[in-house]
């Protein structure tokens, strides 16, 4: 009869530590599950933005150039108005200057100048924290000695001085 006792108990504990273990499993999925939830919330609040940033570019583009054309105070206030407020909100420009970046440009020609250099920029490109909302636009150079003259004038970056 002792025998039958101490089976059960053998049982019983195995029975246990089975369920302690997947006990811990749960706790932990539920833990990653969590950490999880909370990295997307913060991610869809960070960027919840972009679509409607991305719609002030090209409002902005179309100051820039218009503010190179026409030199009215209130036009320029208005555009350094709008860069304040893109940077408030993360906004940053792509640097373009020294080597072709294939992830936050389009190469939109190949030029006379220093192989796989920046050489001039056709459309500003734009950052959210740490995602592109807009690609930059640029001429790179083919590797030939006679440099491209100029940029052009009329591309204006995000003023982030104010």
């Amino acid at each position: 009869m002792p025998k039958k006792v101490i089976q059960p108990k053998v049982d019983l504990q195995s029975t246990i530590d089975e369920l302690q273990s997947k006990l811990a499993r749960a706790l932990a999925d539920y833990a990653n599950l969590e950490r999880r939830f909370s990295e997307q919330s913060s991610a869809v609040v960070k960027f919840a933005t972009s679509s409607l940033l991305t719609k002030l570019l090209d409002v902005r583009d179309h100051l820039g150039l218009a503010s190179t054309q026409i030199k009215d105070p209130s036009l320029t206030m208005i555009l350094n108005s709008l860069d304040k407020i893109l940077v408030e909100e993360g906004v940053t420009t792509v640097k373009t200057d020294g080597v072709y970046d294939p992830v936050s440009m389009e190469c939109q020609e190949m030029g006379p100048g220093t192989k796989d250099q920046v050489i001039q920029v056709i459309r500003p490109g734009y950052r959210l924290h740490d995602r592109i909302l807009r690609t930059a636009r640029v001429i790179v150079g083919a590797g030939s000695s006679r440099p491209l003259v100029g940029a052009d004038p009329r591309v204006r970056p995000i003023n982030t001085q104010n």
